[in-house]
């Protein structure tokens, strides 16, 4: 089943064809996940609506595996909880909150419970099978390409086809991912869209296989986004609501190569990626004129990860520069360490937040991967039954086109894991970076996230 169905990068696993009651097994699985956390997001000194919080937040995943054969399956992942805060008790005429109530909640409106999620939000379901040595994926799946950076999982999905078939080291991917479908202004139903030019898709072909010492991945991917009013949901604002007349009646293209490198260059493994970006072919932008801006500037990203052992453990590092015009497909999909994507229930991704936040003044920056930079590098040692896991980060904008913004941070996290029941850990953790401006005009503030948490995986 190597390299089959799910691009080399993942397991497999696709749906039965035959009544539930013919399948060769149906696994149930998953994790929960609590902890206690305090923390501050905010960059800035003191600024209304700081995001400073603590409390207890948990999260709950089930995972459904329904294997019909080998090469045969179905999954589905779910959050039951996503994130959700633990409070509530019965106290006399106290009305049930959102947390409180949580639980049992089938049903909500704003007017209830305010905006919170479902607490039933199925993730993912696919299917993967193989029809003549052609490897099917179908649905609504993961999906990781070049080092999860050009496309990473993190529980999100991605809607489409993919086709797969290896040619003895080498295998051949060809997907189309639906990005968003019937997107015209107005359209009750598929019918009244009319063909498909109100569409976004993209297009993909990716190549896996060994050069040499090297495995490599190869990908080609073409972004065919259609005329919409809402333009902006897949342009990540290019097109506002106040000018929804005017992206009706555009569309937009773009295209991306991506190729990662991997191996050992002697105790060193190190894995490599490049990517380059043509820019948005875009008609109008929000003004309805002939956009020369950041979205049709072409740009590239570099990245390099390089791990080895020591005598007391494993080291790890990570360094990647994107230019000023680089757009990637997702917006937050590069997971350096804890000090960016700490991951987990309430997550506060210090870093990403940071690289998101630092443009907002106009530097360019809509996504941790545009327009930054960033070097790490951590252990991780084993002591007592601990695994502790220190990181030093830093970050800042690549290039500069405002004097008012925060344009570096220094940081890092600690964190600290041990077993303390079967499939069950006990984790301590904290981070924290300092934000600094260019000039005065900005009263960065530090950000840090301190909590303990229990995960068990069931």
């Amino acid at each position: 089943m190597k390299k089959t169905l799910i691009l080399g990068l993942a397991a497999l696993a696709t749906a039965s064809l035959v009544p539930l009651a013919e399948a060769g097994e149906v696994k149930l699985g998953g994790n929960y996940f609590g902890r206690w956390q305090a923390y501050d997001a905010n960059m800035i000194d003191e600024a209304a609506g700081t995001t400073t919080g603590e409390g207890y937040v948990q999260d709950l995943q089930l995972n459904m595996d329904m294997i019909a054969s080998e090469k045969s399956h179905a999954h589905m992942r779910v959050l039951v909880l996503d994130s959700a805060r633990i409070e509530g008790a019965d106290l006399g005429s106290v009305s049930p909150t959102a947390a409180s109530d949580q639980v049992t909640q089938t049903t909500a409106t704003a007017a209830e419970f305010g905006n919170i999620p479902d607490p039933w939000e199925i993730r993912q379901a696919w299917l993967e099978t193989e029809a003549w040595g052609i490897g099917i994926k179908f649905g609504e799946m993961p999906l990781s390409l070049n080092d999860s950076i050009l496309v990473g999982d993190d529980l999100s999905s991605n809607g489409g086809l993919l086709l797969s078939k290896t040619f003895g080291d080498i295998t051949a991917v060809v997907g189309n991912i639906r990005i968003n479908e019937d997107m015209a202004a107005g359209a009750s139903s598929r019918e009244s869209t009319g063909a498909n030019s109100d569409d976004a898709n993209l297009w993909a072909a990716s190549l896996f296989g060994k050069a040499g010492l090297a495995d490599y991945n190869l990908t080609l991917a073409y972004a065919d986004i259609g005329k919409a009013s809402d333009f902006m949901e897949v342009l990540e604002g290019v097109c506002v609501a106040s000018n929804a007349a005017t992206c009706a009646t555009t569309d937009g293209s773009n295209l991306w190569v991506a190729l990662t490198l991997s191996g050992k260059l002697g105790a060193v493994n190190a894995v490599a990626t490049g990517i380059y970006e043509n820019g948005y072919d875009l008609a109008v932008d929000t003004t309805g004129a002939k956009p020369k801006n950041l979205w049709e500037k072409s740009g590239m990203l570099g990245a390099l990860r390089l791990n080895g052992s020591t005598p007391f453990g494993e080291w790890n590092s990570y360094g990647f520069i994107a230019t000023q015009g680089f757009n990637n497909i997702t917006n937050d999909n590069m997971i350096w360490s804890a000090t960016w994507d700490q991951g987990g229930p309430g997550n506060v991704d210090l870093l990403n937040v940071f690289a998101s936040s630092a443009g907002a003044a106009g530097v360019g920056n809509t996504s941790p991967s545009e327009n930054m930079s960033g070097l790490g590098m951590g252990l991780k040692v084993k002591a007592g039954g601990w695994t502790i896991n220190p990181m030093i980060d830093y970050a800042a904008v690549t290039k500069n086109s405002a004097s008012d913004v925060m344009d570096s941070a220094f940081g890092g996290s600690l964190l600290l894991s041990t077993m303390i029941q079967k499939d069950t850990t006990l984790m301590l953790e904290a981070a924290m970076i300092d934000p600094k401006s260019i000039n005065n005009a900005i009263a960065e503030d530090n950000a840090y996230y301190a909590q303990a948490g229990v995960q068990l995986v069931f």
